[in-house]
């Protein structure tokens, strides 16, 4: 559930702070007062593109954060997966910088786009014209029908997608048996050297690397003794380190005895007298086992060059290599045995073909039941929305080739008119008309979804008296599922509102300003009365607005009875 929305300098909204209803929350305003804007807001939040040019005059930036509580499962387990913490409250925002730049967060921490659009789709559901076009597509409305169906079919379309993959790795397999003897034979003879070349060159994790540092002490081994030599020399040579330390042990070592403090320093160089013995012994052996000829430098450069001309062959690394290499010997062994190998390739896909044929026809039959169901159900819903005399069915039929989704592809079907044939919903469906549709099947859909809120937009286009006033009761219905937003600017279903919000449009020293509050029991009659009325309200209009809440105010209790 969407439990706030905070706002700040985002077009001509300064700032707005919005704490919402777990119900029916209903937006109106003038037009023009910006509740586009409000919609556009929660869109930049949810991960949609913005402008840059939405930023308000003279701002850094526009902020656009909504605090969802309740969170579902579902909405856990992404965030869980993902690496955040899952909790109960989940706060999503995005900060968009005047110079186009945005950063998006999810609970205080950075999170991608893709993230944010994935998580939307589990909390909410925004209805806008561009949604209603979506019911016309096929897919969407065999998802809606699928959603019916429930876990039974749930579970059988994940064994059709295993079952697809299986059955389409094989088809591929299948297509590419090459029927000509010499082609197989060159390939085998391939085949045979690659895998030879690679069990030859005996590769070893790691090896590479050793072999790299090793090369690298090898072609500076000329420096490394010349080197080793000036300190053996700097240590060990007359008058030297070695030599005046020595001296000076011997000297503390006849007065030591007359303070403990010369003793101590005795001590101290003897233990530097001894790890000086140490490093002079330590770089002696060091020279006498540097190589005192190129060919092991020689050897290490043919090595790497060998692992560098495979890698460029079989694969970047040498786990690639040997993944080949055992690909390829599997390959061979199926060429040796190329009628065994095709002969059983054949039995599997038919196999294969037969298993999904039938979860293929076990699925239709299922979305069959479903969508008939459905169908029936869609029709109660229309008829409460006014759709008088219309009808109104669900087609389930088998495309050409199989798919993850199995063979069937379904069209919603309706007639209009009493005596003519029903039509694809496209064909015979207005804008307006598709809004209030999405909303019928919404309200049949209500217990099975698991998104927590649905925000309605243009729901009120084209419809006036008796059918508002059916869209309003079908939205307070709903409501008792799902916490439901609606813009609007019908008074029939703002006065169905369980919190009723106005936007407002007014200049504040020289600056245009949009706000947002929450109306008391008295500005809802008003703003009622606004809508209802035309230039000027009238003492009549007010008591009708006040009417109309009444009666508003008993049909939701009888409906959520």
């Amino acid at each position: 559930m969407l439990t706030n929305i905070h706002v700040k300098n985002f077009a001509i909204i300064d700032e707005a702070d919005i704490d919402l209803a777990d119900n029916l929350n209903i937006f109106t305003g003038e037009t023009g007062a910006g509740k586009s804007l409000l919609l556009g807001a929660l869109n930049m939040a949810l991960g949609a593109r913005t402008q840059k040019d939405i930023v308000r005059n003279d701002a850094d930036f526009a902020l656009s954060e909504l605090t969802f509580s309740d969170v579902s499962e579902k909405a856990k387990d992404l965030l869980e997966k993902e690496g955040y913490t899952a909790e109960d409250e989940v706060v999503i925002s995005k900060k968009l910088l005047s110079n186009g730049r945005s950063v998006v967060r999810v609970n205080g921490e950075t999170a991608s786009a893709g993230l944010v659009k994935e998580l939307a789709g589990v909390l909410i559901d925004i209805y806008g014209q561009n949604e209603h076009q979506s019911l016309l597509k096929k897919e969407n409305q065999l998802s809606i029908v699928d959603e019916f169906a429930g876990k039974d079919l749930s579970e059988l379309k994940g064994k059709l997608k295993e079952e697809y993959k299986t059955y389409s790795d094989l088809k591929k397999e299948f297509e590419s048996l090459n029927d000509d003897e010499q082609a197989r034979k060159r390939r085998e003879d391939l085949l045979e050297y690659e895998i030879d070349e690679i069990e030859n060159a005996a590769l070893k994790d790691g090896e590479e690397e050793e072999l790299k540092d090793r090369h690298r002490f090898l072609a500076n081994a000329r420096l490394i003794t010349e080197g080793l030599g000036e300190a053996y020399e700097a240590l060990t040579g007359d008058g030297r380190a070695s030599d005046s330390l020595s001296e000076a042990i011997r000297a503390l070592s006849r007065i030591s005895e007359y303070d403990d403090r010369l003793s101590e320093m005795t001590d101290a160089l003897s233990d530097i007298d001894s790890v000086l013995s140490d490093s002079i012994r330590d770089i002696g052996d060091f020279q006498n086992s540097l190589p005192d000829d190129s060919r092991e430098l020689e050897e290490v450069e043919e090595r790497l060059d060998l692992i560098s001309k495979l890698k460029s062959k079989y694969g970047a690394t040498v786990e690639l290599i040997n993944r080949y290499y055992e690909e390829a010997k599997k390959e061979l062994e199926r060429l040796s045995d190329y009628e065994g190998y095709s002969k059983k390739l054949k039995t599997d896909l038919a196999e294969s073909e037969k298993r999904l044929t039938a979860l293929c026809k076990d699925a239709t039959k299922k979305r069959k039941a479903a969508a008939e169901k459905l169908g029936a159900k869609i029709m109660e819903a229309l008829a409460e929305l006014n759709f008088n005399q219309t009808e109104f069915k669900i087609e389930i039929s088998e495309k050409d080739g199989y798919t993850a989704n199995g063979k069937d592809e379904c069209t919603f079907m309706m007639s209009m008119n009493p005596g003519e044939s029903t039509r694809p919903l496209m064909d015979v469906a207005s804008g307006g008309e598709l809004s209030r549709i999405m909303l019928g099947i919404k309200s049949v859909m209500a217990g099975k979804d698991s998104v927590g809120t649905l925000i309605f937009d243009e729901i009120d286009a084209g419809i006036s008296g008796r059918t508002a006033q059916k869209v309003s009761e079908k939205l307070s219905k709903i409501a008792t599922e799902h916490q439901v937003i609606c813009i609007t600017h019908l008074a029939q279903i703002a006065s169905m509102a369980d919190s009723h919000y106005e936007i407002i449009k007014q200049v504040e020293d020289g600056r245009t300003k949009t706000s947002i509050h929450r109306l008391d029991d008295k500005e809802i009659k008003n703003e009622l009365a606004r809508l209802i009325g035309g230039a000027e309200l009238t003492d009549k209009v007010y008591e009708s607005a006040e009417e109309m809440k009444k009666l508003a105010d008993a049909r939701k209790q009888e409906i959520r009875r």
